[in-house]
């Protein structure tokens, strides 16, 4: 099948600047670059996974494909319609085939509402179904796909267990049978071993109702065993994105590299020493000049400095945003700074 016939959304040159004003009068503005010129594919089917530090941009890089904010510059492509200028009922109707599960499901349900009342609202507002007695018997059968049983119809969410609620938030977001879902920390407000019950709902699901999703994570273990692909963030662009299993266990980007090498082994017998990244996230109002990255990473440049570097493709389906190929897995100690081309590099943090 073509590439294109199997792709979901295309982004092009996304950009989302926020803007602050200075001054005496507040006439003159400056800029916080959350999103800062982003390209990507989500492919149908898949699950694509977002990750970086707080701040990289990757929540707002979720709510501009949602259209929850609207983009500064660029496209977004979705089933080959271009929807960053949709307004009225036409987004109304792109709200059907694209939603949201929201990180912590106490605050994104309505306290004063059960969960009938939740899921029966939805249909009402896009008029899916109009009639009662056949909204109510389907919340009921959303709520029995989700995991729970027909009693919880009554509740309201202080009367469920967190896991429940988010079941819940999963039940509203299939009510309009989307096709995308973007996943927002899903399980970060839950226990382990209800964590473990939501990504195994969230796989099942996406078998059943061939669904795509985005998710945007801080733990890279929930990543690792959920995602086809991940993409890594970093002060509002992609530097690196490929195969999950591929990006884990070769990661070429030295801002990916720190961040896999910052996960704790959960293994007693296991040796360990944690890589740090050295430095602070510069902010994203005064980005440094050339690579985003260089004023923490051990293997930057004059080039670095001078000239910013394109995401490009090192090996099939793998991309980076670096001048170099660094052998990053070899890890002998960095002796100085890395020549044109392929080269090896001690671990990210090291003296």
């Amino acid at each position: 099948m073509a590439q294109e016939e199997t792709t979901l959304i295309q982004v092009r040159e996304l950009y989302k600047w926020f803007p602050i004003k200075v001054g005496l009068l507040g006439r003159k503005s400056i800029y916080v670059k959350a999103v800062d010129g982003v390209s990507l594919e989500i492919k149908k089917s898949e699950t694509l996974g977002i990750v970086g530090e707080s701040g990289s941009g990757k929540t707002t890089l979720g709510l501009t494909l949602m259209r929850l904010v609207n983009s500064t510059k660029g496209s977004i492509i979705f089933g080959g319609i271009d929807i960053t200028k949709m307004k009225g009922r036409d987004l109304k109707r792109l709200r059907r085939r694209m939603q949201m599960v929201f990180q912590d499901p106490y605050a994104s349900l309505d306290p004063r509402q059960t969960v009938r009342s939740a899921l029966v609202e939805v249909m009402k507002i896009h008029g899916s179904i109009k009639d009662s007695k056949l909204a109510s018997d389907k919340a009921a059968e959303l709520v029995n796909i989700v995991g729970l049983n027909p009693d919880h119809l009554a509740r309201f969410p202080h009367e469920l267990s967190g896991g429940q609620r988010q079941r819940v938030a999963i039940a509203r977001s299939l009510v309009l049978s989307p096709e995308f879902l973007l996943l927002d920390e899903p399980t970060s407000s839950l226990d382990v071993s209800v964590q473990a019950q939501i990504l195994n709902l969230l796989q099942r699901l996406q078998t059943e109702l061939d669904l795509t999703y985005v998710l945007i994570s801080h733990n890279l273990a929930v990543v690792r065993h959920i995602c086809h692909r991940t993409a890594v963030m970093y002060l509002g662009r992609i530097v690196e994105i490929g195969d999950t299993s591929q990006l884990f266990e070769n990661p070429k980007h030295p801002y990916t590299f720190a961040l896999l090498s910052s996960v704790p082994i959960p293994d007693p017998e296991v040796s360990q020493r944690l890589d740090v990244i050295e430095g602070d996230v510069p902010s994203p109002i005064n980005l440094p000049s050339g690579c985003r990255f260089r004023l923490r990473c051990p293997y930057a440049t004059d080039r670095c400095a001078a000239e910013a570097p394109l995401l490009r493709e090192i090996e099939p389906g793998h991309s980076i945003e670096c001048h170099y190929d660094l052998d990053l897995n070899s890890r002998p100690a960095a002796t100085g700074a890395p020549a044109e081309g392929k080269v090896g590099a001690g671990p990210v943090g090291s003296a």
